[in-house]
């Protein structure tokens, strides 16, 4: 019988963390209320399910982009691939603080100042190639010519 295995990854930013998991399918990861912070997931690749322990509510994760899961935070979960995944989560580093996203398809100008983060494919912002995982502190009321190519841009702000 081979073991399928998953790995995480996780990078403390200014004013946020930034967890990710890669793995297989069929792969089964618990995860304890005193480490879950994550308010959303970003899905690059795969599909499963999270839920919180003993209940079967869950939230299916299978298309590429952002998943709000709030309703999971400070919980006991669990998450399940039916197939390999990459996977990354944001983070408040403050549990009392909130978060507000938004997808980037294109150019615009931020209400508020935050963070955007590439998660996947090469987009370029004001001039400069993003790769994946770059990031940048964004101003409000200011605009920002984005080419979203094949990237996946996502604005994180605080609520």
């Amino acid at each position: 019988m081979t073991e399928t295995k998953y790995k995480r990854f996780i990078k403390k930013c200014e004013e946020f963390l930034i967890c990710s998991e890669v793995g297989g399918g069929n792969v089964l990861v618990a995860e304890h209320s005193k480490v879950r912070d994550t308010l959303y997931q970003i899905i690059i690749y795969g599909s499963g399910k999270i839920c919180k322990c003993f209940d079967n509510k869950e939230v299916h994760l299978s298309k590429k982009g952002i998943i709000d899961v709030k309703k999971f935070r400070n919980e006991h979960t669990n998450f399940y691939s039916y197939e390999p995944f990459l996977i990354y989560g944001f983070n408040s580093l403050n549990t009392f603080d909130d978060w507000g996203a938004n997808e980037i398809k294109g150019s615009f100008s931020p209400n508020c100042r935050g963070w955007i983060i590439n998660f996947d494919g090469n987009p370029i912002i004001n001039g400069n190639e993003f790769k994946r995982m770059d990031y940048s502190l964004l101003e409000s009321k200011k605009e920002y010519d984005i080419d979203i190519k094949d990237g996946l841009l996502v604005f994180f702000y605080r609520i």
